[in-house]
């Protein structure tokens, strides 16, 4: 009876280690059509990045099993709007000097906000509307309401927006989940959110 369990436990997790390695080989394969090799490099170190930030918050091992882009939807749509973002920042800005400048240059620009009530000012990390990336996620998730929804939002604010970041900590169906387009989405908009609420550069 307990080598059963062992047995079926170790083909569910086989099972998983052999989807998320045919989702990524995926994701790759779809990103080398509309990018160059560096480029397309930056996008999955990013993607990498976030997910293991993702696992390290929910204590997964790389045998879990558990999917952890799920799990964090599940948790902001649970926690909003006080959830949590759990990147760890310092690794966050080791993360951008291993990035194509020429890609990080084309995705984020920097403006200015203040804050508080002696209204300092501090450097704030943006995410571009008309970046090459953005172009390619428009493109390719047209049936992805959430995705295109947020998109539009960011072409018409400029900007990141309480509305998009509440739209994504709402219901995500389990059908799009998957789907490599949300995924690129999602790591990119917590990146930027999360550089925000960390990022404490005085101008």
């Amino acid at each position: 009876m307990v080598n059963r369990i062992l047995i079926a436990t170790f083909l569910i997790v086989t099972s998983f280690q052999a989807s998320a390695q045919l989702l990524k080989d995926e994701l790759k394969r779809r990103l080398l059509k509309e990018f160059d090799e560096d480029k397309t490099e930056s996008i999955l170190l990013c993607m990498e990045f976030f997910e293991h930030e993702l696992s390290t918050f929910f204590n997964l091992s790389e045998n879990s099993g558990q999917e952890p882009i799920a799990m964090y939807i599940e948790y902001t749509e649970e926690n909003y709007p006080e959830f949590e973002i759990p990147l760890d920042f310092s690794a966050q800005q080791e993360l951008y000097q291993k990035l194509d400048t020429h890609f990080f240059i084309q995705t984020w620009d920097y403006g200015l906000a203040s804050y508080g009530p002696d209204g300092t000012t501090y450097i704030l990390l943006n995410l571009k509307s008309g970046s090459p990336l953005f172009h390619y996620l428009k493109k390719k998730s047209k049936k992805v309401k959430t995705v295109t929804d947020y998109l539009n939002r960011l072409n018409i604010v400029g900007d990141i927006s309480p509305a998009s970041i509440g739209q994504l900590a709402s219901l995500i169906p389990l059908e799009h989940q998957q789907n490599i387009e949300l995924r690129i989405l999602l790591t990119f908009h917590y990146l930027t959110l999360n550089d925000r609420i960390k990022r404490r550069d005085k101008m």
